[in-house]
């Protein structure tokens, strides 16, 4: 049994979609984007520190870029910000992010950080597709990108990759849906983004920018408890 219409102009077209129920969308994915108001305060303590402390680290053994400078293997001992003695940027950066969560949540909730870094670029760098899985035992459920420093103008944003974008080569996407593998959020310096720690980014080479460098702290977290049900995997 086969069906079929050839369209022969465009007063032929037939509405397919008169009843709204025609189409329906399901299994939404959810992303999570906020503002951090007092960034500018947070950029002008930061961004030196990180840009003269980048210039140590080296690309982590299996990411697939050419010259991203990253602490996500640790940061120059004795100058950290995220784990070192001096908890001063700590307690900065926790006090912030928690007004972030108290945004995005909506019942009340217990998190722990599993591990926290930051990227520099400055003369065009990338970063290959990748998710968030792979770090530590326990797997993490969100992860967070805050845009310390991005000039929109001439900044690549992060782009997202459909999760079930290999199952749909299994169907195919009416033209009407604008369906793309690829998302681009519109992202603004100061912006925070909390997502799915499976969901798949990318930041595609830019230009060389050395007086703006590109500057973003991401991090991973499991959920402890939310609406005081206990939700980490592991003890």
């Amino acid at each position: 049994m086969s069906f079929s219409k050839a369209f022969k102009g465009s007063s032929d077209i037939v509405n397919f979609t008169s009843n709204p129920r025609d189409k329906v969308e399901i299994f939404p994915l959810t992303y999570y984007h906020v503002n951090i108001p007092n960034n500018n305060v947070l950029k002008s303590i930061l961004l030196n520190k990180i840009v003269e402390d980048a210039k140590e680290l080296e690309i982590p053994e299996g990411w697939f870029t050419h010259k991203l400078m990253t602490s996500f293997n640790g940061e120059p001992t004795g100058r950290e910000i995220f784990f070192g003695e001096n908890t001063e940027y700590q307690d900065m950066l926790t006090k912030v992010y928690t007004e972030c969560f108290n945004k995005i949540f909506d019942r009340k909730f217990e998190i722990a950080i599993d591990n926290i870094w930051y990227n520099v670029y400055i003369n065009g760098e990338y970063q290959e597709n990748h998710d968030h899985l792979g770090y530590g035992v326990s797997p993490s459920h969100f992860s967070c990108i805050h845009f310390l420093s991005f000039d929109e103008k001439n900044h690549e944003p992060v782009v997202f990759r459909d999760p079930h974008r290999q199952l749909r080569s299994l169907s195919i996407e009416l033209d009407k849906n604008n369906y793309s593998d690829d998302w681009t959020p519109d992202i603004k310096e100061g912006d925070l983004l909390m997502f799915p720690s499976y969901l798949s980014h990318e930041v595609r080479p830019g230009k060389p920018t050395p007086d703006y460098p590109r500057i973003s702290i991401a991090f991973n977290f499991r959920v402890l408890y939310y609406d005081s049900k206990r939700h980490d995997r592991c003890d």
